[in-house]
């Protein structure tokens, strides 16, 4: 049994915790694959704390806030940043930007780590560094109304997590050491819940699937243009995977660099991902409610079962270095892992205003081992294995901690983020992919059998590089009642893994309302108490950068139906 999720300290809201042709239909089964993608980063494998001290520093209370303008408009600040005493850097340590994220109506969590040498294990000294942070109600930072200093720990690769207790609304931010300043970044705390007004409209972008190899990030630098409340990312931020050759598969640009399975690897990963200019402007533009999935550890993981059995005995070693380096470098209100420990509870909740009630799930860390050897490509009936009602996607405690959450959620909508296909897209009764909630029927059904119809659900997903809505229901499908919408985010950046020709297929399966099968991007979500809007925004291409973007579609949920349709 996993433990519940730990209550933070008081200054963080406790709320964040509490039929066609054969061929058609092969390409249909390709669904199978999930983000377990073509993996072309190895085409060979089958497969809040205050710079990592044990406490988040929070600051004095601010001041009411100003209405932001974009960082990177802004220009950059000429007053000296303070000096730590004998410390001696390499270069500018902001190489990373910087990052805010997990926001309550109290504080939200400010991020940055020190890497002037980022793709060589950041190129810091061996010493812990003290790193000044400022808010402000401008970015020129005339005004400072919250500071401190966070202690960035050689332990935690440098770096910093501040839990800055902060007014609602909307503030600037920046880190100061050794004679540099960071980058500029915006961010907010949530609006209250019970003020008039207070949450009359909520926009937010749902996004996953970032292969560095795979394409630009022409997307994140959208997201960074629309000037969203927040990000949800929904899984694999980073992929473990290998070096790839340009112009293999879908390889536009190579990390070459091997698989990563150490400590010093995944730092290196991120800090490759996280030195992108287009993804810094993302991060800077709004507070992040980050996730993972699989490739943050390996493809296809379960629990502590490896995609390669010959790997078991070294595989959870590798997975605890892998959860230490995404705490690294998340803007998460979480203590960091304990280094001896197995288990590291991410899953938590939180609310915006009176409009939304969120739940960010972890569909990876607890899961049964996927059914009948996950097999790929196949259109056969499903093992027996597949219909065990113990197996499991979320482990017991944390089903029943999302049971008892969304059975409390009392906002106009209860949102659920989290990683893989949650309706059901079986084809003829098989199982395209055994990853997603399909090879977890019985505990699918038992979430699906305890939403509430009155209430307003909608699930947000990611995974399977591909857009989609549909809808879900109790009982059978096209014919139940709906009790949630899903909305599929395609990926930002990573390879589709279905035939653009199968579109008829997909969209002929009970219950899914459309797809789309061939671009990049992400969901921008307006949500209002009336109704809830998703516009598709997809990138031409992510072969080049700076692409230019379109929408596909936009589907809209009025309250009370709990179904997705056309806009």
């Amino acid at each position: 049994m996993q433990p519940l999720p730990p209550r933070m300290p008081s200054r963080i809201s406790r709320r964040l915790f509490l039929a066609g042709s054969a061929a058609v239909l092969t390409g249909g089964a390709a669904m199978i694959a999930g983000c377990s993608d073509h993996e072309s980063a190895d085409p060979g494998s089958g497969s809040g704390t205050t710079g990592a001290v044990d406490e988040p520093t929070t600051g004095s209370t601010a001041v009411a806030p100003t209405e932001p303008t974009t960082p990177a408009d802004t220009p950059a600040p000429t007053n000296p940043a303070p000096t730590t005493a004998a410390i001696e850097l390499a270069g500018d340590p902001f190489t990373l930007g910087v990052a805010s994220g997990d926001p309550t109506d109290r504080a939200v969590v400010l991020w940055t780590r020190l890497a002037p040498d980022p793709s060589n294990g950041g190129g810091m000294p061996a010493d812990d560094v003290d790193v000044r942070w400022e808010v402000s109600v401008a970015d020129t930072f005339d005004e400072v109304v919250a500071e401190g200093t966070a202690t960035a720990t050689a332990a935690h690769g440098h770096s910093v997590h501040v839990a800055a207790e902060l007014d609602p609304g909307w503030w600037f931010y920046r880190f100061r050491v050794g004679g540099y300043t960071s980058p500029v970044g915006r961010t907010r705390t949530t609006a209250p819940s019970g003020e008039a007004g207070a949450s009359e409209t909520v926009r937010f972008v749902s996004a996953s699937c970032q292969n560095y190899q795979d394409g630009f990030y022409t997307a994140h630098r959208d997201i960074a243009d629309q000037q969203v409340d927040f990000v949800a990312f929904l899984g694999d931020y980073i992929y473990e995977g290998g070096a790839a050759t340009i112009g293999e598969n879908f390889v536009v640009r190579t990390h070459g660099t091997d698989e990563a399975t150490t400590l010093e690897a995944y730092r290196n990963r991120y800090a490759l991902y996280k030195a992108d200019a287009d993804l810094q402007a993302a991060h800077a533009s709004c507070p992040w409610y980050v996730t993972w999935d699989d490739h943050e550890v390996e493809n296809n993981y379960a629990g502590l079962v490896p995609q390669n059995l010959a790997d078991q005995a070294t595989f959870a070693e590798r997975r605890r270095a892998a959860y230490q380096v995404w705490w690294e470098h998340q803007p998460v209100a979480l203590a960091p892992p304990d280094g001896a420990a197995d288990d590291y509870t991410i899953y938590r909740s939180a609310r915006w205003g009176d409009l939304v009630d969120l739940v960010v799930l972890d569909g990876r860390q607890y899961r049964t081992d996927q059914a009948c050897g996950d097999p790929g490509l196949s259109l056969d009936p499903p093992c027996p294995e597949t219909f065990d009602e113990s197996r499991t996607m979320l482990g017991d405690v944390q089903e029943a901690w999302l049971l008892d959450t969304l059975g409390a959620a009392s906002a106009t909508w209860q949102v659920i983020a989290q990683q893989t296909i949650f309706g059901d897209v079986t084809l003829g009764g098989a199982v395209l992919n055994y990853d997603q909630w399909d090879g977890y029927p019985f505990e699918r059904n038992r979430i699906v059998d305890a939403l509430d119809p009155a209430k307003n659900t909608v699930v947000l997903t990611g995974d399977i590089h591909f857009a989609g809505a549909g809808n879900i229901r109790q009982g059978g499908r096209g014919t139940g009642t709906p009790v949630a919408a899903e909305f599929v985010a395609t990926s930002i950046s990573s390879g589709g893994l279905i035939d653009p020709a199968v579109t008829e297929v997909v969209r002929a399966i009970p219950d899914i309302v459309d797809v789309e099968l061939e671009h990049r991007g992400y969901i921008l979500h307006t949500v209002t108490p009336d109704r809830w809007s998703a516009e598709y925004r997809m990138v031409e291409t992510v072969k080049e950068p700076g692409a230019p973007m379109f929408v596909h579609a936009t589907y809209v949920i009025d309250a009370g139906t709990n179904t997705a349709r056309f806009a």
